[in-house]
Parts: structure tokens; C-alpha cells; sequence
């Protein structure tokens, strides 16, 4: 047994395409954060879909719906590359803050996380809808297959 087997796991996405990061769409300043979006330590998983709303005066992340015009895709990559260590990362909001890149129609991804999918925006891909749909990780985790339509 490892010590990473003492680590909490997280959420975490491998971006197949991510428009955003090719012309600098990201936004990676903001410290203010729902707390609907962080677990009970503080911690921000990678894969949440976002929005920015100014929520008393301040310009604030909030979990994206459907009416949002502009949707981001919570993604900041761990640094340690010596381990795959994807899982074991999220951002602790108080010492860090989260790096969203904004969607763009077309931006597909791979997440652990089952609920990313938002009604009539983001699509889970799956072959029993006609689609070409993964439904394993690069590291052989469970995954779910998401494309953002607009």
C-alpha cells in the first residue's frame, strides 16, 4: 500500500479540446468563490462548470445554469508530473485561486464527474445516442464524455 492511498481523491478532467486555452480565455484571478462549488474543506475539484456573477459587490464563481450567456470549465493542473496525481488534486480556494477557461461550441472533455452535463449547453457523449463515446479515463477510471454546444 502507498501513502497516495491515504489521500483524498477528487473530481478530475483530461481537456480534449479546450478553445479557450489557445487564445488566453481564461480567467484565473478571481478569489471569490460559492460556496456551492467547494467541498467542506474549501477545496474546488477540477471539472466544475462555472459562471461569474458580481454577488454583493464583488465579482464572484457561482455554479453555471443554463441561463448563464458565458459558461467556464474549472480546470487548473496539479503540478507534480513525477505521479499522475489528477486525482488526488483540487485548489484550496483560501491559498490558491481556481482557473476557469471559458467554453467555446465544440470544447469536448473527459471528467470523473457525473454532473456536468446542463440542459440544451453541455451534452454527455455516449454511443447509445449515435455518438462516439468514451466511458474510460487514460489511467482506466470510470469517466464520462462531455462536449459543450453553446
Amino acid at each position: 500500500m502507498a501513502f497516495y492511498d491515504y489521500l483524498p481523491k477528487f473530481n478530475y478532467i483530461e481537456p480534449n479540446n479546450l478553445k479557450g486555452l489557445q487564445p488566453g480565455f481564461v480567467v484565473a484571478q478571481v478569489e471569490e468563490v460559492s460556496a456551492d462549488l467547494l467541498d467542506d474543506k474549501g477545496m474546488m475539484e477540477n471539472g466544475k462548470i462555472c459562471a461569474l456573477e458580481v454577488v454583493d459587490g464583488k465579482l464572484t464563481i457561482v455554479p453555471a445554469t443554463a441561463e448563464h450567456k458565458v459558461l467556464y470549465l474549472h480546470y487548473t493542473e496539479p503540478l507534480n508530473t513525477i505521479y499522475n496525481s489528477d486525482q488526488f488534486f483540487a485548489v484550496k480556494v483560501a491559498d490558491e485561486c481556481p482557473r476557469l477557461v471559458q467554453l467555446i461550441p465544440g470544447d469536448e472533455w473527459m471528467s470523473t464527474d457525473a454532473s456536468c452535463a446542463i440542459e440544451g449547453r453541455i451534452v454527455e457523449v455516449s454511443a447509445d445516442k449515435g455518438w462516439y463515446g468514451v466511458k474510460t479515463m487514460a489511467n482506466g477510471d470510470a469517466g464520462h464524455h462531455y462536449v459543450f454546444l453553446g
